[in-house]
């Protein structure tokens, strides 16, 4: 029995999301040792735990071309805006590249299933 399987080929900007997301993932986890995050309060470096394992699962979504996965990557990068606002860090320049993330997200959004 012959099965077609959909399997189509995935875009490059959603390979370099992946990479860039794995490393944003390990600075995080960085961002959770360092002084600051313990100087600020005890919820952030738990909340930038969580938010390490959650963006974890959203790339292997998103190698996988999940739709889900851009959905829920696309509120983690906002929520994660919104706690660095919080904690007063927030700069323009912290917004670009989760910016850019978002958008070309949604360009393929219909390359995902």
């Amino acid at each position: 029995m012959n099965e077609i399987r959909w399997n189509p080929e995935k875009p490059a900007v959603i390979t370099a999301i992946c990479v860039v997301g794995l490393i944003n993932a390990i600075q995080m986890i960085n961002l959770v040792f360092s002084p600051m995050s313990k100087q600020v309060g005890a919820i952030y470096p738990v909340y930038f735990s969580f938010s390490v394992i959650l963006s974890l699962i959203c790339i292997a979504g998103l190698w996988l071309l999940k739709r889900w996965a851009a959905l829920f990557y696309t509120v983690l990068l906002i929520a994660n805006q919104l706690v660095l606002v919080a904690m007063g860090y927030w700069e323009i320049t912290a917004a670009i590249i989760p910016a850019a993330i978002i958008v070309l997200l949604f360009k393929h959004l219909d390359k995902m299933r």
